[in-house]
């Protein structure tokens, strides 16, 4: 995801001056290119995310457009301040690509595991925060948020995703997308952990059960008619989400369901608190409950209620 994005960047700002990439002592191999290539388009604050986003409040409202490339956690927390007061309520033309969103980063520990922000994030105003799932998704989405006139901040993972859509994809604000379709219970993911959904659903096909699998990569807006037309037709809702389960994807399909009251079976799969334990991704949904084997078992846990 983060190469996808970034290349988008890197093209963006070889068509027009005013397209910056900005970070904070952070970069990939495409904003090292950024950096050698075109210096005067390039702008790196050091260990100072709280002035790299004062300062590009500042380049916006100079007609820059800034593309903020920092670890997620240090862009949405530390400079949470900055972002409200001084980006997302004049609503200023500032793009933020997060690194190292979700447990992606689980060998650095909790500081660095983004686990927290979409439940910051969703309550600033003028804000449209992406979490996308493949790097197909996270490039079209980067392309929206360069024709997007306001705030946009992109959640990255990492690298080598599996990609699960064609060159036709297409990034609409406020719509989720079904991965996959069925009748029994349906699984409402954001972030590439939709694939250990996917991975589930194919393993309980042969059980007999059908699992519904739809990606939502924006919880503010959210899809409420696919939320709305997944619960009448299951009558089982799941939310997974490697996030914390209060205020994230649980919370915002939770509201969904209550203001239309649909009485419907609703369970949450994420983090009650920070994450737990050391490892890579796939170590790190295991140590935490998120794997496809947990998905499995809290389907049918679901279907026996």
């Amino acid at each position: 995801m983060r190469n996808a994005s970034t290349k988008v960047v890197l093209q963006l700002l070889q068509e027009e001056r005013n397209v910056l990439a900005v970070t904070a002592d952070n970069g990939n191999e495409i904003y090292e290119q950024i950096r050698r290539d075109y210096p005067e388009q390039y702008i790196d604050f050091g260990i100072a995310e709280c002035n790299m986003v004062a300062a590009s409040a500042g380049l916006a409202a100079a007609g820059k457009i800034p593309f903020l490339y920092a670890v997620t956690n240090f862009m949405s927390m530390r400079a949470y301040e900055f972002l409200r007061n001084l980006v997302c309520e004049p609503n200023y033309n500032v793009k933020l690509l997060g690194r190292s969103a979700s447990m992606v980063t689980g060998t650095y520990g909790m500081t660095h595991q983004g686990t927290e922000d979409v439940a910051l994030l969703r309550t600033l105003p003028n804000l449209l925060t992406i979490t996308p799932a493949t790097p197909i998704e996270a490039r079209e989405a980067t392309l929206f948020a360069y024709r997007h006139n306001g705030p946009v901040y992109i959640r990255l993972e990492a690298a080598n995703e599996p990609e699960l859509y064609g060159e036709d994809y297409q990034f609409v604000v406020g719509r989720g997308y079904v991965l996959r379709d069925g009748r029994d219970v349906t699984v409402i993911s954001m972030g590439s952990i939709v694939n250990e959904a996917l991975s589930a659903a194919k393993k309980l096909e042969s059980d007999g059960i059908n699992v519904r699998v739809i990606n939502m990569p924006m919880v503010n807006p959210i899809d409420r008619d696919l939320i709305v037309a997944a619960a009448k037709e299951t009558g089982h809702i799941i939310t997974l989400e490697e996030h914390s389960i209060h205020g994230g994807l649980g919370s915002a399909v939770a509201e969904v369901l209550a203001e239309c009251g649909l009485a419907v079976s609703f369970q949450r799969m994420g983090l009650d608190g920070c994450a737990k334990g050391c490892g890579n991704r796939e170590a790190m949904r295991e140590i935490n409950g998120l794997a496809s084997g947990n998905i499995m078992e809290k389907v049918r846990e679901s279907l026996q209620r």
